[in-house]
């Protein structure tokens, strides 16, 4: 999916995957950080997020990873409302989470190609 680098950045990534059975799958994820004396929260991120995985078809079938005030970092599979804290330790270590997720959710995917200028 997506692997930062460098430490002052956002992240901007829009990707469209199939399924194994050929079922779109469109990846959005958004990161930032915040800017330095920022409060942050207990929950001990200094990011923003919002990251989904959701089929083109069914959008309700949905991964949402985000962080927000004042739940903190915390995930919703398909129409949970009230979702599941994690504990955050990196953001790689949240994205490997969030594909987890994805790949329970979804399977194995496969990205399309980049016709139309859809993944960037």
């Amino acid at each position: 999916f997506l692997t930062p680098s460098g430490k002052d950045f956002a992240i901007e990534s829009y990707r469209v995957f199939r399924t194994l059975t050929d079922r779109s799958v469109v990846i959005v994820m958004d990161l930032y950080e915040l800017p330095e004396g920022t409060p942050t929260n207990d929950k001990g991120s200094q990011y923003r997020f919002s990251w989904i995985a959701f089929d083109q078809e069914d959008p309700a079938m949905r991964v949402l990873f985000d962080c927000h005030s004042p739940k903190g970092p915390h995930f919703h599979v398909d129409s949970e409302e009230l979702g599941r804290a994690f504990a955050w330790t990196s953001i790689d270590a949240a994205i490997e989470l969030f594909q987890a997720k994805v790949r329970e959710r979804f399977g194995e995917l496969r990205e399309t190609s980049d016709e139309g200028g859809q993944n960037k």
